[in-house]
């Protein structure tokens, strides 16, 4: 049986069942939206010239569903090579 944990996946045995060792392989499959670099997930997203004078907002669907707005400031100038950072802090993650 295994049991969704809080900082990952663990495994309980039934009493009187001999344990072993598990061995598993794990293919990750390409997102067509999410890119994944270490423990970061990316999202690319392109935006037009007047977009990046001018300013933009986007919403993001995460893989769980839940939307996310970006944008920028009003007046804000984006680069080429600008990241935004979107952090999301959730307190439960079993019940979720």
């Amino acid at each position: 049986m295994i049991i969704k944990g809080f900082v990952g996946e663990f495994i309980i045995f039934k009493p009187g069942v001999l344990a072993g060792d598990l061995y598993l392989t794990v293919h990750i499959e390409e997102h067509t939206k999410f890119k994944r670099i270490g423990a970061d997930l990316y999202y690319m997203k392109k935006i037009t010239l007047l977009e990046a004078l001018t300013g933009f907002n986007f919403t993001i669907e995460h893989l769980d569903h839940e939307k996310f707005l970006v944008s920028t400031m009003p007046g804000e100038v984006i680069s080429h090579s600008t990241i935004f950072l979107l952090m999301v802090f959730r307190r439960n993650f079993i019940d979720r």
